[in-house]
């Protein structure tokens, strides 16, 4: 039953949207620096509290705690406070990359649910080298993925997935799944922990610069997902976690720096925290009763580098759910996630216009009795408008004509629907998922009784 609901979600879902955009016309009004490709670094179960210097993370028994000596991701653009709605790494991979703070795995794997769909719909590749959150709908998201079909670093099992790889990646990815065990023989506590990560940010690395010098005109999303941070705070102490921190930041800045040297967008976070009973404690925990509502657990980093991110601290308070639409305005790409409540944190030093339509308008976008530009499509991107100014935009389709003055000092997104005292595609895929989920429920019920 549950299985026949989700290909009937699907089937419904599909109907709805079938006429997504498949790209954009972007028309560039300034000379601007704008990311072709980007990198996304979640650490898996890493806490802010441990590595911003700004926070001081407590134990349960509310002792202090030590924090990690990190200097590589201290700059860049870094936003202060923000957390996840629940530590659990599917749940919170899955808020990642929908930008719905109630998104669950099965979520990710609806159409238009992700940054992956609008990506590939704007002519990336989707790539992931992940020891952890790489679960089925996760790595289905990916033309190619190296990935541990296990959480096991005593005897980690790697595997390669891929259906649209770009030529000579699957060949790369095998090369570095028979490299793993350079990294981890001989080693034991700490150094084999830390191995584990640095081989997945290397075989990452190789993939970005295989991507730059062999696809120099492709444009990709790599997803990296380093797992050991998280099984060391189960495993072991409060100070090996700290140590475990100390070594990723240093092993990280190849990575940041491949991402630096190619105008790439890099995007650094976690999934969650990790708390910890008391000073010296043997294991932590972050989902469990009494750690999962601590601000250890749930507190993590987002740190941006990108050529249009201006760089600095950004106080305030945001969600998980913020990072998705952040991601894809930092790229200029519109904010068409079908489930999204999150909102983007406007990093950039300018700001782009996002136009849609269920069919071809006639859009013109104008400064003050200037007109700057004027196109017929279903989607327009106008980007590199500088912030602070008033702009008016026009345009004219089968549901009527459309205009609106605004104050520029962030993205703007406008939807122009044929129907408009209906509801939109987004409400209405939304409004069925509801409807579904609920008489999936009701039939499990049935089934109990």
């Amino acid at each position: 039953m549950q299985h026949l609901t989700y290909k009937v979600t699907i089937l419904i879902i599909l109907v709805l949207t079938s006429n997504a955009a498949l790209g954009a016309s972007e028309i560039t009004l300034n000379d601007i620096e704008m990311p072709e490709s980007a990198i996304l670094l979640i650490v898996d179960g890493l806490g802010s509290s441990y590595y911003y210097p700004e926070l001081t993370p407590f134990a349960l028994d509310g002792s202090e705690l030590s924090r990690a000596g990190t200097q590589n991701m201290a700059f860049g653009t870094r936003i202060i406070n923000i957390s996840t709605p629940y530590p659990d790494t599917g749940i919170a991979h899955s808020v990642i990359v929908t930008g719905f703070s109630e998104a669950n795995e099965e979520i990710v794997g609806y159409p238009d649910a992700t940054i992956y769909d609008i990506t590939r719909q704007h002519g990336f590749f989707n790539i992931a080298v992940m020891e952890k959150g790489d679960f089925m709908s996760m790595r289905d998201e990916q033309d190619i993925i190296l990935y541990a079909e296990n959480n096991s670093i005593d005897d980690p099992k790697i595997s390669i997935q891929s259906k649209n790889p770009p030529p000579g990646v699957t060949e790369l990815m095998d090369d570095w799944k028979e490299k793993l065990p350079e990294y981890m023989d001989g080693k034991s506590g700490v150094g084999k922990y830390s191995a584990y990560n640095k081989w997945a940010l290397d075989a990452a690395n190789a993939v970005a610069i295989y991507m730059v010098e062999e696809h120099p005109k492709s444009k990709f999303f790599l997803t990296v997902n380093v797992g050991a941070i998280d099984s060391g705070g189960h495993n072991m102490g409060d100070d090996d976690y700290i140590r475990l921190i100390e070594d990723l930041d240093r092993d990280i800045y190849p990575l940041y720096e491949t991402a630096k040297e190619n105008d790439m967008a890099f995007f650094f976070t976690a999934d969650h925290g990790m708390a910890f009973a008391k000073k010296d404690a043997r294991r932590g925990g972050h989902v469990s009763e009494k750690y999962v509502s601590m601000k250890e657990s749930l507190r993590i980093p987002f740190i941006m580098i990108s050529p249009n991110a201006v760089p600095g601290l950004i106080g305030g308070g945001y969600g998980e759910e913020d990072i998705a639409p952040t991601i894809l305005s930092v790229l200029d790409l519109p904010n068409n996630l079908q489930y999204a409540d999150g909102t983007s944190i406007h990093v950039k030093n300018y700001a782009s216009i996002f136009v849609k339509a269920d069919s071809e308008y006639k859009v013109s976008l104008w400064d003050g009795g200037k007109k700057l530009s004027e196109q017929s499509a279903s989607e327009l991107i106008f980007a590199g408008l500088p912030l602070n100014t008033i702009y008016t935009v026009k345009a004219s389709g089968p549901a009527g004509t459309f205009e609106e003055k605004i104050s520029l000092d962030s993205d703007r997104q406008f939807r122009l629907d044929n129907n408009k005292e209906g509801l939109s595609q987004k409400q209405m895929a939304a409004g069925i998922l509801i409807i579904i989920v609920n008489i999936a429920g009701l039939a499990v019920i049935r089934r109990i009784k």
